[in-house]
């Protein structure tokens, strides 16, 4: 489920996406924060929990990487498919310095961090949940 419906999306940006392309790319943006968060917003339920300050930077995170998957190609940037990083003939040689950070070769905006970090979803700490007390 897409953490953001077309009508945040057109609120947030003055890119115009088609309404199927939008919800593709909107489901796929959602699995990118949740990757990038390591699951812990925990889709619907987990996300209504959250403070709405954290709720409106997951919203802005989503938004921005629906942003990004269209302007680098769309649905084809989901396979990762559009991304060139050497090649040559002859003696021209051509190599990109990549276009930033990925997931499984789809292309991550870098405004996801900025919006993210402060939440503490994008931590790396390891928590440990025990049962019993420790004796």
């Amino acid at each position: 489920m897409a953490y953001i419906d077309k009508a945040f999306f057109t609120g947030y940006t003055t890119t115009v996406i088609d309404d199927a392309e939008f919800t593709v790319l909107a489901n796929r943006a959602s699995d990118i924060i949740d990757i990038l968060t390591m699951q812990r917003i925990g889709g619907d339920a987990g996300f209504a929990l959250l403070l709405v300050a954290t709720q409106e930077a997951i919203k802005k995170a989503t938004a921005a990487e629906v942003e990004t998957l269209y302007l680098q190609g769309g649905i084809e940037a989901l396979t990762g498919g559009n991304d060139i990083v050497s090649g040559s003939i002859g003696k021209f040689s051509y190599a990109s310095k990549g276009s930033g950070q990925t997931v499984n070769g789809m292309p991550v905006s870098p405004l996801i961090s900025g919006y993210l970090l402060m939440t503490g979803l994008m931590h790396r700490r390891i928590e440990v949940v025990c049962d019993a007390p420790y004796t």
